[in-house]
């Protein structure tokens, strides 16, 4: 990455990470293409490492060994799995299984949670199996710069399913390549410096988080907490991931 005075500029490092769980882990890792090119490549960014969650599955054994031949031809720098580090990373943001009403609320904290915990780089961008990006769109670079430069924003992403016009909508300037919010926190993918996200940030809940509709969801503890500091989210306006469920 070159400035307009010809000096090479140095980004901050970013872990990529997507998480794999019963219903979806054969769509995401049995295909050629779907990890390595629609999931990793098609962000147009050289990641300092490539996780891998693997979440609430049947057949442990049988995920992994999918999950390895990633890591041996280099597509994945590693993998962990979600539940072998929940009790010490659940400690570690001061949050309990108790928290959570429900299996599918805790497994759906637990992905993101343990993908945080285990970021090495200084920025992390979290997508779930079920998103990926059916064309190349170069926005990371140009969200870090923008994150790195913009104090009040902690969130970057693209638009979301091509709706551009709700993206718009929800913001309340556009400034460049960006639409800026002053509320929104999406689990289907984020952009995150780590040294903020890896934090007890999760444990407000706002009574105007509602529209969240399956309870105290990770995504909207970090609606209220960001809420609550005034921080801002920006959407790369250039470019769209697609958010499909995987029920196989």
């Amino acid at each position: 990455m070159w400035n307009l005075f010809g000096r090479k500029e140095t980004l901050p490092t970013v872990t990529f990470v997507t998480t794999v769980w019963e219903k979806d882990w054969r769509h995401i890792l049995l295909q050629e293409d779907y990890l390595p090119i629609r999931q990793i490549q098609n962000h147009c960014f050289p990641f300092q490492e490539k996780l891998l969650i693997i979440n609430n599955v049947n057949d442990l054994g049988e995920v992994k060994k999918a999950a390895c031949r990633w890591v041996e031809a280099g597509i994945l720098s590693r993998f962990v799995v979600a539940e072998e580090l929940a009790e010490e990373a659940l400690q570690f943001f001061r949050l309990k299984r108790s928290d959570f009403s429900g299996d599918w609320q805790y497994y759906n904290a637990l992905g993101p949670l343990a993908a945080i915990y285990s970021c090495q780089s200084e920025y992390l961008l979290y997508l779930t199996g079920d998103v990926r990006l059916d064309q190349a769109v170069d926005w990371v670079a140009p969200s870090l710069k923008f994150m790195g430069k913009h104090p009040t924003c902690f969130v970057a992403n693209p638009v979301w399913n091509g709706q551009n016009g709700e993206a718009k909508r929800e913001s309340y300037r556009k400034k460049g390549s960006f639409y800026l919010a002053k509320q929104g926190f999406s689990d289907q993918l984020f952009l995150v410096k780590k040294e903020v996200f890896r934090n007890p940030i999760y444990g407000e809940i706002r009574s105007d988080a509602d529209h969240y509709p399956r309870g105290d969801v990770f995504e909207k503890r970090v609606f209220s907490y960001m809420k609550n500091r005034g921080w801002e989210r920006i959407t790369y306006r250039h470019g769209s991931y697609t958010h499909e469920n995987i029920i196989l």
